[in-house]
């Protein structure tokens, strides 16, 4: 099957499970509508879920959980799984038995409305005269998005009052007119964005169109600026970047990510990227794959750089504050680039200077004193076994991170090592920057009167969860079991230091802490171990950065904390939304740039069986998930364990791997699972 013959049966299988989507769907029970797949409105009885829309064939609106509105098939499956158009798409035809492959598929016959989601593929065309034209005409529209007419001018960008689909009228059609903001992308290919307001569901469905082959937007700044380039979605977008002083290159479609890749490629721009797709579904994941193409090809020079809530592009974010929007381009181009490595040839040699105290002879001789000093120090135990074993021994001075899902229960693996070490005589920091001290306390007791009691051999009842331990109503015998929950507790108690976040919790009143307990009598010299829940929330760096600034910020100065007292600080971390169906990886951890480059052990807790398993389509995956899910939380509920996996993602003297643990969320308790 040729290119051209897969695209039409690609088209052509779209248009048919759009037909087919009710085959998909559940009638309600009034009979009139369908269950709704994401909040199932519609199951109860005599309601209504989700019905068609009258004026948009095959699209339908969520009346009760107002999940969606106008939405088609498409649309609800990426929006309940948290999947790419791409995905979707081999899913739908999955269920409905659709081969694309098969180049004599051909269910329709008639005309067929082209789908947006396509790239031309009609021959390249010279439209020059036609951008003359069209510039001549950019003072008749006030539709400027923002961009100051000089910009616009210098791109030739221009204005068609009356503008027709040139596709359309190849075919023979008369399609109908509309005022266009004409923005060139090359000689052979444009965006014709439709100016007008409060358009129909069709008109918007078509109001940003592009004509000809589609290509990058502005790809020369690649090779030829000196400052950092943005990497946007839109052309309007990397046009608001530029009228803010930055340099912009526009996908033009996500489609198109590999042409960054391709393009970066072949000339290898020195200074670095920006990668800043829009903030939806379809721009992280695109985010992701343009990132992964670039260290096939041992490009490394770029930074992941979030568009800030609420905002959902660039130009978006220029519209709404300028100013704001102008601060945040030039925050990105301060970004801490990793510099291209280049090879130095002999001739080179000769200008190499380096100041004596940066030679690597002056810190092997700081290596060799400290280690004279402190013969490496003893690793300082997690409290077990098996994840000891696999960080050489267990904690050294570093930064960690370990990252979940939410309920999966990074807080209370992080407490159990907490109280661990501090059971061995450590001296321990927990700055819990969202369950209180309180809550915490009755954690560590849950856990103790489930080890206590015997809960594991089933031979008592005693165990209490955390809110039992807090609602203070015991029976004789849980009395019992909790007085010497208290007294072993009691053991540790004044080596852990329980630091309520409220607001004013940062990087800054961290070390201060760190600092006046190491000047106290109590810590002997020792610093303590610095334990944090969690990162997203510390408190901002600075309130002129964005989120993502104040995040990346926090985390380098974290390292450099870390480094300073010669401490392990260990954080726990988000998810992005994308990840909550897909196995840990780097890319799971919310911000995860920083996090990655600068953490020396990346360790993410997810549920056993939740990675790939071989021969398994995404369909099959979601649903054995969905099982999975549903009996790991009965049986949470029930008092019983859930089989976890800790991956260690990233270890920067050490190696990858997994451990596995028995996790019980009702009484706070992990344990390991030897294999």
């Amino acid at each position: 099957m040729t290119k051209e013959e897969k695209i039409t049966a690609r088209q052509l299988a779209q248009q048919e499970i759009r037909q087919r989507s009710k085959e998909l769907l559940t009638r309600d029970k009034s009979g009139k509508g369908y269950i709704c797949p994401i909040c199932g409105s519609g199951s109860g009885e005599n309601g209504t879920g989700i019905t068609e829309n009258p004026k948009s064939q095959n699209h339908f609106t969520c009346w009760a959980g107002k999940c969606f509105e106008n939405a088609d098939i498409f649309d609800i499956y990426m929006k309940k799984y948290g999947v790419n158009f791409d995905t979707a798409f081999n899913h739908l035809c999955d269920a409905l038995k659709i081969d694309v492959e098969n180049s004599n598929f051909l269910p329709f016959t008639g005309n067929r409305t082209p789908d947006r989601r396509e790239i031309d593929t009609e021959p390249a065309e010279n439209y020059t005269d036609f951008y003359n034209m069209a510039e001549k005409n950019l003072t008749k529209t006030n539709y400027h998005r923002g961009i100051s007419i000089e910009t616009l001018k210098k791109y030739h960008v221009g204005y068609i009052e009356k503008w027709q689909s040139p596709k359309a009228l190849k075919a023979g059609k008369n399609p109908p007119c509309s005022p266009r903001l004409i923005v060139p992308v090359w000689t052979g290919g444009y965006l014709a964005r439709d100016t007008r307001e409060n358009l129909t569901v069709q008109e918007k469905s078509y109001a940003k169109m592009h004509v000809g082959k589609v290509r990058l937007f502005n790809e020369k700044a690649l090779a030829q600026t000196q400052k950092p380039v943005f990497i946007v979605e839109g052309e309007i977008d990397a046009l608001s970047i530029i009228d803010a002083g930055g340099q912009a290159v526009a996908l033009c479609s996500v489609a198109n990510w590999e042409k960054v890749v391709e393009a970066v490629k072949t000339r290898r721009p020195a200074v670095g990227l920006i990668i800043a797709l829009d903030s939806d579904n379809a721009g992280v994941n695109t985010a992701e794959k343009i990132m992964n193409g670039l260290q096939e090809i041992n490009y490394f020079t770029y930074r992941q750089y979030s568009i800030p809530e609420p905002y959902k592009d660039a130009n978006e974010f220029l519209n709404s504050d300028r100013v704001k929007f102008t601060e945040w381009v030039k925050a990105g181009e301060s970004l801490d680039f990793e510099k291209v490595k280049e090879a130095v040839t002999e001739e080179d040699i000769d200008y190499i200077e380096a100041s004596e105290h940066e030679t690597g002879g002056s810190y092997l001789n700081n290596l060799l004193l400290e280690i004279d000093e402190n013969r490496e120090g003893q690793a300082i135990s997690t409290g077990f076994e098996n994840l000891d074993e696999m960080l050489n021994g267990g904690l050294y001075p570093g930064l960690y991170f370990i990252g979940a899902n939410s309920s999966a229960g990074k807080t209370t693996f992080m407490l159990q090592v907490a109280d661990n070490i501090a059971r061995s005589g450590r001296g321990v920091f927990m700055f819990s920057l969202e369950m209180s001290g309180k809550e915490l306390v009755a954690k560590s007791l849950s856990r103790l009167s489930f080890i206590e009691s015997g809960e594991l051999y089933k031979s008592s009842k005693c165990a209490k969860t955390t809110r039992g331990i807090l609602r203070g109503v015991y029976t004789d015998a849980e009395n019992e079991v909790l007085y010497r929950c208290i007294r072993e507790y009691e053991k540790w108690d004044n080596n852990i230091w329980i630091i309520e976040g409220v607001g004013d919790v940062g990087v800054t009143s961290i070390k201060d802490r760190a600092e006046r307990y190491l000047k106290s009598k109590k810590s002997n010299g020792i610093p303590p171990v610095i334990f944090i829940d969690y990162l997203q929330i510390l408190s901002p760096y600075s309130a002129k950065m964005t989120d993502k600034q104040n995040v990346d910020k926090n985390v380098i100065e974290l390292k450099r904390l870390s480094r300073d007292y010669k401490v392990p600080v260990i954080a726990t971390s988000s998810f992005n939304r994308e990840s909550y169906t897909a196995p840990v990886s780097m890319s799971s951890f919310k911000e995860s740039g920083a996090i990655e480059y600068s953490s020396d052990v990346l360790i993410g807790l997810q549920y056993d069986g939740w990675d790939y398993q071989e021969g398994e389509k995404e369909a099959q995956r979601l649903s054995r998930l969905r099982d999975l899910s549903k009996q790991l939380e009965q049986a949470g509920g029930e008092g019983r364990s859930q089989k976890m996996q800790m991956k260690i993602l990233k270890h920067r003297n050490g190696k990858r791997g997994s451990a596995f643990f028995n996790f019980y969320p009702k009484f706070n308790y992990f344990s390991e699972i030897y294999r």
